[in-house]
């Protein structure tokens, strides 16, 4: 088989798969939505379905750039980048990309803003800071006026540019290591156990006790293996001078996906945060596995199959599932029982799953 062939059966099965995962999402939303009673119209009512795609899109473009700019998932030579016509329409196709998804985000912060201003003034009273409890003020709108979510997202999202930027332009690879290795992963770890320790400081809460316990499974969870991601930059980072260090990008990506899907957990009472906690422990080892290819790491030829990243991959492939599988037969009901006991099950096999890695990779 030539090589435009190997490359038009590649690009024909992502295809494939991101129309098979996108289609998921829409059964998704759809079975909540009727679990529910309503249409799930409007931006509010389908925020989940917008977050699984933004995911989804995140992950076909860390492929796709990982992809076309290394010799690819089979190992194929990339000999289209010497065709200046398939440069052409890759360039052309990227612009296009580009601009649809920058429409997306000013559709949704423009619906966003639309809905916040057609929202109705407040009708509540609240009494005045020192004043008995029978005199009252009336709230106004100025005083509860919401906070738009895409200016708080792109203000978070801009000071990450700016980061990065700061990386790319001005500091050599061995300034990237040291401020990596010794301001961001230290303080995400920091802000890490603050945030764990406010949710154990709230002695009421809103959530069921099967619920309280799959958050504290996931979320004690994904803060662990912040902490191996950070012993891995240590190992693999770049040596002493960390003039090898090239993967800035993809440890501040990292380290931005872990406080989203935090947040998500803990702050969210959706059911399908537990849905996006899982697309980001499916997600981690491809993430690792890009890592180690930019980072130039080769691992040992006699390492197992059982110390490498597929087989945490393919574990949460099936925890993935088994969630959809969860809220289809659950819907929208707050049961989170059976999540709970296949939760538990999960991050036991994944702790045995690194005792059992551990010893053959520090060999």
């Amino acid at each position: 088989m030539d090589n435009r062939s190997v490359i038009f059966l590649e690009v024909m099965a992502a295809i494939a798969i991101v129309g098979v995962l996108a289609f998921l999402i829409f059964l998704v939303g759809r079975a909540v939505a009727q679990s529910r009673g309503t249409s799930a119209g409007g931006l509010s009512g389908r925020w989940y379905q917008y977050l699984l795609a933004a995911l989804l899109l995140l992950v076909v473009i860390v492929l796709g750039i990982w992809q076309f700019s290394t010799d690819g998932l089979l190992g194929q030579a990339a000999d289209w980048r010497a065709d200046s016509r398939a440069i052409t329409f890759f360039v052309i196709m990227l612009v296009v990309a580009g601009l649809g998804l920058v429409g997306f985000v000013i559709y949704l912060i423009t619906q966003s803003a639309a809905q916040g201003a057609a929202a109705p003034p407040p009708t509540g009273f609240t009494t005045e800071p020192g004043a008995p409890s029978s005199e009252t003020v009336p709230v106004t709108e100025a005083e509860t006026r919401p906070a738009s979510a895409g200016v708080r997202l792109l203000g978070l999202l801009a000071l990450f540019v700016a980061f990065l930027l700061l990386n790319w332009i001005y500091l050599a690879k061995a300034e990237q290591l040291f401020l990596v290795q010794n301001l961001i992963y230290p303080a995400a770890l920091a802000v890490a156990l603050v945030l764990l320790f406010d949710k154990a400081a709230r002695g009421w809460n809103v959530k069921s006790g099967a619920e309280n316990f799959r958050e504290w499974l996931l979320c004690d969870t994904v803060i662990f293996l912040l902490i191996l991601g950070f012993l891995n930059l240590r190992q693999y980072g770049g040596g002493e001078n960390g003039e090898a260090y090239s993967v800035m990008f993809w440890d501040m990506l990292y380290v931005a996906l872990f406080f989203l899907i935090f947040w998500i957990l803990d702050r969210t009472l959706t059911r399908f945060r537990f849905l996006a906690a899982h697309a980001y422990l499916i997600g981690l080892p491809i993430l690792l596995l890009i890592w180690r290819a930019v980072q130039g790491v080769a691992m040992p030829a006699e390492l197992s199959w059982w110390s490498g990243i597929w087989p945490f991959f393919f574990l949460a492939i099936i925890a993935f599932v088994l969630e959809i599988i969860v809220i289809l037969l659950q819907g929208g009901e707050n049961k989170h029982g059976l999540g709970a006991i296949k939760d538990a099950i999960y991050v036991a096999i994944y702790g045995i799953l690194l005792i059992i890695a551990v010893p053959e990779a520090a060999a």
